[in-house]
């Protein structure tokens, strides 16, 4: 197995590097997708998740970044919980 995708629950996590070690373990973006909401006031959490999807649907590591910084930048004084 090369590639275990999962929530972030500490125990799987672990559980994971123990006995699929040398496998990849990548958080489910549904899962991250919601914490980051649930931190977010209500009324913003409409903006916020397309402006994160961009960045999950971007082309290439390089523009995900950049998107990820200006998503930080933008957000981080308004939903500084959601920013962590």
């Amino acid at each position: 197995m090369d590639l275990i995708i999962s929530d972030q629950h500490g125990g799987l996590v672990q559980a994971i590097e123990k006995h699929f070690q040398g496998a990849t373990w990548q958080r489910c973006q549904t899962h991250f997708i919601r914490n980051i909401l649930d931190a977010a006031p209500k009324y913003m959490q409409d903006a916020l998740l397309e402006e994160i999807r961009g960045i999950l649907h971007a082309p290439n590591k390089q523009t995900a970044r950049l998107l990820l910084e200006q998503v930080l930048a933008k957000w981080e004084e308004k939903a500084p919980k959601a920013m962590q």
